[in-house]
Order: structure tokens, then C-alpha cells, then sequence
């Protein structure tokens, strides 16, 4: 196991980074929130098949703390005058994608390992923890998507996506809990909670413990 030291350490160092990134600097979260969009429409918004999706941000008269709001409709249901039934979903970016982001950059980067490491596992986690962050908007675009005849899934099913969304985008225990885990598999190695040098046996010398055959 880690000595004291070291465990005080990380977490001193990740109390550090994680309140630093946490922090809602000037103009941060309306950048983040212009990132998510963006990632949102590279995803999910297609110019074919029936679901319509557009990422915006929440517009400024309605003076909402969210940042996005995400335009669904069904494609068939609009005419030729782009008139039809639309639903806006409006999202908190900052607690859906910037709070696990956060929380796993700062897990990697305070943790005691090496440089090679912590860079390998920044690299894979990040990866990681965004494709968690775009399955929680693809759950809640298709809790949403019955209403408009774009998802059919039944009463079981649609009692699985509505819990799935309360989890992971209603509710922040989700946000916490997985990057978490992200960061575990992609930092920590079984070595690492084996015994310290001071645990280690050190080999005989060559002719310690032999007769001398006097």
C-alpha cells in the first residue's frame, strides 16, 4: 500500500488542481459551453434520416444558468414551410461534461506515477471520459424522442432510458462516480498497492547463510 506520505500527497495535489479547474473563471463556461455544442453537433446532428438535432445555446432573454439547449424534432413532421412540432432540451453543460472532465484531468495529474504514465492515461481518460459524456446527451435525446414518433422502445424500455437519464444527466452522482472509475483503470497498475521498498526482502549475499565447512 501507499505510505501516508505519498497518499497525503495526491491528495493534497488533487484537492490543488481539481478546485483550480472547478473554479468558474471569466468567460470559461461559455467557452466550454461553445465546446459542447460543437461536439454535440458533430455527433449527433445529421443532415439525414428522421431525427433533427441542432445544439444552441440557451438564447439570453430566458436568462437560464444552463448553457445548451438542444432542438429535436422529427424530419416527417415538418413541411415545406419548416413549420412542425419541436421540443427544446435544454442541458447544463458545466454539470454534464465540464465537472467529470475536471475531475478525472486532476485525478490523473496528481497521481504518483511517472510522467509517461500520467500522460498515457491523461490521453486514454479524456477519451474516455467524453464518449461517457456523449452517451448521457444520446440517453437524453431518446428519452425525449417517443413524444415526436422517432423512438419506439415499449414500456420496459422506456422506463430504462427515463431512469438512465435521471442518472446520468438529472442527477450528478454519475459525473462523480465515473470518472472515477475511468481514472483508476487507466492510471493505477496492480504494482502499485504492492509492497514499498521497505517491504522488499533483499536477496542473500553469495555465501551468506552456507557453511564454511569447518
Amino acid at each position: 500500500m501507499p505510505s501516508p506520505r505519498i497518499l497525503f500527497g495526491f491528495l493534497g495535489r488533487f484537492a490543488l488542481l481539481y478546485g483550480l479547474l472547478i473554479i468558474p473563471w471569466p468567460g470559461f463556461n461559455a467557452a466550454y459551453a461553445r465546446f459542447f455544442r460543437g461536439l454535440g453537433d458533430l455527433t449527433f446532428a445529421h443532415e439525414s434520416g428522421k431525427r433533427l438535432v441542432r445544439f444552441e445555446p440557451v438564447p439570453a432573454e430566458l436568462h437560464h444558468v444552463l448553457g445548451t439547449r438542444i432542438v429535436l424534432a422529427n424530419r416527417d413532421q415538418i413541411d415545406r414551410n419548416g413549420n412542425g412540432l419541436v421540443k427544446y432540451l435544454e442541458l447544463d453543460t458545466r454539470g454534464v461534461g465540464w465537472v467529470p472532465t475536471a475531475l478525472l484531468v486532476a485525478l490523473v495529474l496528481a497521481s504518483p506515477v511517472s510522467l509517461r504514465r500520467r500522460c498515457w492515461a491523461l490521453l486514454w481518460g479524456l477519451g474516455a471520459v467524453h464518449g461517457f459524456v456523449l452517451l448521457s446527451v444520446a440517453v437524453y435525446i431518446w428519452n425525449n424522442s417517443a413524444e415526436l414518433h422517432l423512438l419506439a422502445l415499449g414500456p420496459i424500455g422506456n422506463w430504462i432510458v427515463a431512469g438512465l437519464t435521471e442518472t446520468l444527466t438529472a442527477q450528478l452522482g454519475a459525473s462523480f462516480l465515473v470518472p472515477v472509475l475511468i481514472w483508476a483503470l487507466a492510471t493505477l497498475r496492480w504494482q502499485d498497492f504492492g509492497p514499498g521498498p521497505a517491504g522488499r526482502v533483499a536477496a542473500p549475499a553469495p555465501g551468506v547463510g552456507k557453511g564454511n565447512g569447518s
